[in-house]
């Protein structure tokens, strides 16, 4: 009835009229404002004069450097001293009156110099290495023992900065007895946690209202937010925090930054045989929030680094270093995008160097069938890679006869992780049924995709159906949305949700007929004795339910057992570079294979939005530090974000069903799969095009024409 079609957005109407409500736009009498003093240098001791309105590390993790600084700060941006004022201009007036003492400390910016431990990022750190890992797999020896030739080179990933409309920000407000906590979070249940832990302290709300956009950067707990919990139990009154555009680009939403050092053994025919280098990876500063994740997007990209490619054998040695820079973390894709950028770009440089045409290396060496286990353990659970190469080598052939030049790339990805999540639906006696999902949407029109599961189980009309999330008092836990997960592994649990208010729904009207349940049919809310025809209508069940004492409020629980599922896809893009070396991308073609798709008209937003997000990486975005550990990049003027008039006027996006997951809903996931193949899509287009090798993004004009 529903899934499957492309229902708009039931989200949508409130929010482009206006009626959307986030962080700044909840007023409550008496609010103070907050604003941060942050650290001028990278790496420095330092002591902060306190006075009046003004709170230090000390008053919220004493004797600690994290989440806040004391003593020592460990990158430009980080959180030193809070001030609170009537209101924002107020706050931000008092910043420049706080008086801190610096003696600034040696510093290291590169990750390669951090490696060699010879300055410490950090006093209290015995090294700068955050994570090393070796990772073997296969028979890297027989590979290279069986090789015509090898090819080596280094790959930069580099670092860019999340964008959202909406920067980070929190109001916070202590009763004396409850913690109420508004925030732009991607999750309010994994928020709320990390407060509980941090204070010590259980009675916690977390509210998410209307979020303008993360794309990874609201999924850790940052400093500041830590901080005005704090506070607000100390003060009593309501604090909001709303971080500037520049303090957002110095502070928090850093993502990629890896580089790898690659060797790839070859057969002349284009044989890829095995893969063996070094991947370093720039965590930046140590805060452990932070670190902690993006060391496990270190692992993502390692483990997909074969990509589609039955590769025999690969040893890469990973490191995740410290530096005095912002701390990365998760950034849409995260791991996944690097890990595909490495092997598809290396599959590009084999094919140039032997002369084969880049489509063809990949019919070559993809991987025959699914279920596929790649040389570092992960599956490929369902799906029929040589057969998407063979529906898109058509477009490229039809691409190739146009004026302009060829990039393709091929991808799979991990999604729809662990480890539960949570639905709740109920009934009200007046018949509005209410889905609550425990997931954390932030944009990606999910409450749509859960309404139409809920709809179609129910077989009712997805107008009665009111979504909501985002209140840890309104349901009783959740993950959050990130990874690809939330209509896969969210939806599962509406899903299972659903089908329990439905079988309570044919109990109840199976009581009301005198009957057994055996004896009842449902169909669209309405239960009919099979026998002799006698009926009850849903709006009957219901009100009779609160008579006879039965309760019409579920819960359901959906705990993942298998390991994550594997879309995959193959993007092709046209186009052409002019004299001065300015790129223009004039066609754009995605061939994905995401399993079922709930609602194709939401999936082709979320694909469109992450191709956008590759071709940035790829021509314009990159965060940049001089060598004093400066951000340059602070603002939209200096750090570039694509235009309608950077991205091509129609980006064709297609969909195969060729294999589907194993959860409910048979979906697999699609929000981050064009972030992941666009940008070697784009570099390996620009290569073809001047006809010498890439290393480094983004493309430079001048390094495009020299």
């Amino acid at each position: 009835m529903y899934i499957g079609k492309p229902i708009k957005r039931i989200e949508d109407l409130r929010l482009i009229t206006g009626k959307g409500t986030y962080v700044d736009d909840i007023e409550i009498p008496g609010t103070l404002f907050v604003a941060f003093v942050r650290s001028k240098y990278p790496h420095a001791r330092i002591k902060v004069k306190k006075g009046e309105g003004i709170f230090t590390g000390e008053d919220i993790n004493p004797g600690k450097d994290f989440p806040m600084a004391t003593k020592e700060t460990t990158y430009v941006g980080q959180p030193i001293a809070i001030v609170i004022a009537k209101d924002r201009y107020e706050a931000y007036d008092l910043i420049e009156s706080v008086e801190v003492e610096y003696e600034e400390l040696n510093y290291v910016l590169d990750p390669e110099n951090a490696l060699e431990d010879k300055v410490k990022v950090y006093s209290g750190l015995s090294s700068n290495i955050y994570y090393h890992e070796r990772w073997k797999g296969g028979d890297i020896e027989k590979a290279f023992n069986e090789a015509d030739l090898t090819i080596s080179d280094t790959l930069v990933n580099q670092r860019v900065i999340a964008s959202p409309l909406e920067t980070r920000g929190s109001l916070a407000y202590f009763d004396g007895n409850k913690l109420t906590f508004y925030s732009s979070t991607q999750s309010a249940h994994y928020l709320r946690r990390n407060l509980v832990d941090f204070l010590g302290f259980e009675n916690i709300r977390v509210i998410q209202p209307d979020v303008g956009g993360a794309f990874g950067s609201k999924i850790i707990a940052h400093p500041e937010e830590y901080a005005l919990a704090k506070l607000a139990i100390m003060l009593r009154k309501p604090l909001k925090w709303v971080p500037t555009r520049t303090e957002e680009f110095m502070s928090a939403g850093h993502g990629r930054d890896k580089k790898l050092r690659f060797e790839v053994a070859v057969k002349k025919d284009g044989t890829i045989l095995g893969i063996r280098g070094t991947l370093i990876a720039n965590l930046g500063a140590p805060y452990p929030d932070a670190n902690d994740d993006e060391s496990g997007n270190v692992k993502s990209a390692i483990r997909m680094l074969p990509g589609i490619y039955k590769i025999i054998g690969a040893d890469i040695d990973a490191f995740a270093v410290n530096t005095n820079i912002t701390p990365t973390q998760s950034y849409r894709g995260a791991g996944r995008p690097e890990g595909i950028y490495f092997i598809e770009r290396i599959v590009n440089i084999v094919a140039n160097e032997l002369g084969i045409d880049q489509y063809e290396i990949r019919l070559k060496n993809a991987i025959d069938t699914l279920p596929y286990t790649n040389i570092f353990g992960i599956t490929y659970d369902s799906g029929n890679v040589k057969k998407l190469l063979e529906i898109g080598k058509k477009y490229y052939d039809e691409l190739k006869k146009e004026d302009g030049c060829v990039g393709v790339s091929s991808y799979i990805e991990i999604t729809a992780f662990g480890p539960w999540e949570v639905a709740r639906i109920s009934v009200k006696y007046d018949g509005k049924i209410t889905l609550v999902t425990g997931t954390g949407p932030h944009g990606q029109g999910d409450a749509t995709a859960f309404a139409q599961i809920a709809a179609d189980i129910l077989e009712l009309p997805i107008e009665k159906i009111e979504v909501r999330w985002g209140d840890t008092e309104i349901i009783e836990d959740g993950i959050g949305t990130w990874g690809s997960r939330t209509v896969t592994i969210g939806g599962s649990a509406v899903l299972l949700a659903s089908q329990k208010l439905k079988d309570k729904l044919i109990e109840i009207g199976a009581k009301i007929l005198n009957a057994d349940k055996e004896e009842v049919e449902y169909k669209e809310g309405n239960i009919t004795h099979k026998k002799n025809g006698n009926k009850v209508t849903f709006n009957e069940i219901v009100k009779n339910a609160f008579k006879i004492g039965e309760s019409l409020d579920v819960t359901a629980i959906y705990n993942v057992r298998q390991p994550p599922t594997t879309p995959y896809g193959v993007h092709l893009a046209l186009i052409k570079v002019d004299e001065s070396g300015k790129v223009f991308v004039k066609k754009y073609v995605a061939i994905d294979d995401i399993g079922n798709v709930i609602n194709p008209l939401l999936a082709e937003g979320q694909a469109i939005g992450g191709i956008v997000q590759g071709m940035a990486q790829a021509l314009l975005e990159e965060a940049f530090f001089n060598e004093n550990g400066q951000l340059l990049t602070t603002n939209f003027q200096d750090y570039p974000i694509p235009t309608a008039v950077e991205i091509p006027e129609k980006i064709d996006w297609y969909y195969e069903i060729l294999g589907k997951s194993t959860h409910p809903t048979g979906s697999k996931g699609i929000g981050e799969a064009g972030a992941i193949a666009a940008t070697p899509t784009i570099i390996n287009a620009v290569e073809q095009c001047i006809k010498k090798r890439i290393t480094k993004m983004p493309v430079k004009f001048e390094e495009l024409v020299s």
